[in-house]
């Protein structure tokens, strides 16, 4: 992933003149990040003598694991986290990069990134790309197939070098060189950011990223949504419309994209456009990183006015059976007005259990629950068995419910089904669905609706 938090123009995140990203600028040791800058554009100019030891070791380092070393060194974990700013790293590059690569049968193909960073995606591309004759001619070639974006100037020529580098070590070349280099090795990596609508998109066969996780406003031409978005569902969206037919977007996401209900007219429109050929959960980015990811591989459609394929509605799910929605009340935003009426919420309900006694009141003058009916605790870790926590409601008073629950209503109103219910959520089976359906912290009605009716639990 790039280490700048691209974003609209009303983006929290930018560059400072010297083209260090603000949230390392801050950072005390701004100056150290400076230096290693610095000397990996030195090395990168292959003129200073190095032993092949030395030499070997420094590429090592600089082409693998080094830059993720020294961004988690410099800035805080938690900053990195509120603003999703992480390195792709090695394992998912190349993952993705292989991805990218599989349906390309030209080795001439062209790659873009919008949100290149240090060149991480680009780095795994380009170990795949052949080589040619001389060095000189092997940068000229990746120079032409290779293009990315990035808001910081001095992430933009890390890369460079990076990929310099790389190049110089898969053509067996220990400095100093006999001859010069060119004056801008691949002049299609440049600064500017990717979702300003005045930035040129690059044509090209593929379009590889792993944008921000940060969250920024949604521009007033989003179609989809408004307000604060997941960076990357903008980078995405971008990506769909300014592409030509037949063009393959390679992306690894955070996972909220694929499964939450706020991204699902962004879904619909992927499909719309063209083919999903791949979405696969991935689990954790890294270990220190507390986001589930995807792999998206999608493919632009040739024909861009076939008409839009309608998602499958569930005909057997719980979804058949139950009415599924969040609970109405917010408790900070409801005022306590209306007639007092029982009130629920995720801390007042016993866990797996039938309850019928509700001794919190509150006054509320929006929609109740009448029983009986089951409530589901809306935060669910996935992988922690237990996803779909419930509790049977039972009674004869219609009930104000929290939204940190969801709310399953049986059709036909008896108790016997809810029971059933409550079976199904209990099952291993329900565990194992939910963590490959949806691996954010929430469940979402959704979900819950399309989750099989188990025959067998």
């Amino acid at each position: 992933m790039n280490l700048t938090n691209q974003g609209s123009p009303a983006r929290t995140v930018g560059s400072r003149a010297d083209g260090i990203p603000s949230h390392i600028a801050e950072s005390d040791n701004a100056p150290r990040f400076v230096e290693y800058v610095d000397s990996i554009l030195d090395l990168a100019k292959l003129d200073q003598p190095i032993t092949r030891a030395d030499w070997d070791a420094r590429l090592e380092v600089c082409l693998t694991v080094e830059p993720s070393r020294k961004l988690r060194i410099l800035v805080p974990q938690e900053d990195l986290r509120r603003q999703g700013a992480f390195f792709t790293g090695p394992k998912w590059a190349q993952r993705l990069a292989s991805v990218a690569t599989k349906q390309q049968k030209s080795s001439s193909a062209a790659y873009h990134d919008p949100a290149c960073g240090a060149g991480d995606l680009l780095l795994a591309l380009a170990r795949m790309l052949p080589i040619q004759p001389t060095f000189q001619e092997t940068i000229s070639r990746w120079g032409a197939q290779l293009s990315g974006v990035d808001i910081s100037e001095q992430f933009v020529r890390l890369a460079k070098a990076r990929l310099t580098l790389l190049a110089a070590s898969r053509c067996g070349i220990c400095p100093p060189m006999a001859s010069k280099l060119p004056s801008d090795p691949f002049p299609k990596i440049r600064v500017g950011d990717s979702l300003i609508p005045s930035q040129s998109v690059p044509r090209s066969d593929v379009v590889i990223m792993n944008p921000p996780f940060g969250y920024t406003a949604a521009p007033a031409t989003c179609s989809w949504t408004t307000g604060r978005v997941n960076a990357a569902a903008l980078f995405v969206d971008r990506s769909i419309r300014e592409a030509t037919a037949g063009t393959h977007i390679a992306a690894i996401l955070p996972d909220v994209l694929r499964s939450g209900s706020r991204y699902r007219k962004l879904r619909r429109a992927l499909r719309e456009a063209g083919t999903v050929h791949l979405e696969k959960p991935l689990g954790l980015f890294d270990p220190q990183t507390d986001v589930d990811i995807y792999l998206l591989h999608f493919e632009k459609s040739h024909d861009a006015s076939r008409p839009m394929v309608a998602a499958a509605r569930p005909r057997q799910g719980v979804g058949r059976w139950f009415a599924v929605r969040v609970g109405p009340v917010v408790p900070h935003r409801d005022a306590e007005s209306g007639p007092l009426v029982p009130f629920i919420h995720a801390r007042s309900i016993p866990r797996w259990r039938e309850h019928c006694t509700i001794a919190e009141t509150r006054r509320f003058a929006g929609t109740l629950i009448q029983p009986p009916f089951v409530c589901v605790r809306r935060t669910s870790r996935p992988g922690c068995g237990d996803r779909a926590v419930s509790t049977l409601i039972l009674g004869e008073d219609a009930v104000a419910v929290e939204n940190h629950l969801i709310v399953l209503i049986p059709n036909d109103g008896t108790v016997n089904t809810c029971r059933q219910l409550i079976q199904r959520l209990e099952s291993p089976k329900t565990n194992k669905w939910l963590d490959a359906r949806l691996r954010c912290r929430h469940l979402t009605t959704a979900a819950l609706a399309e989750m099989p009716w188990w025959q067998e639990f």
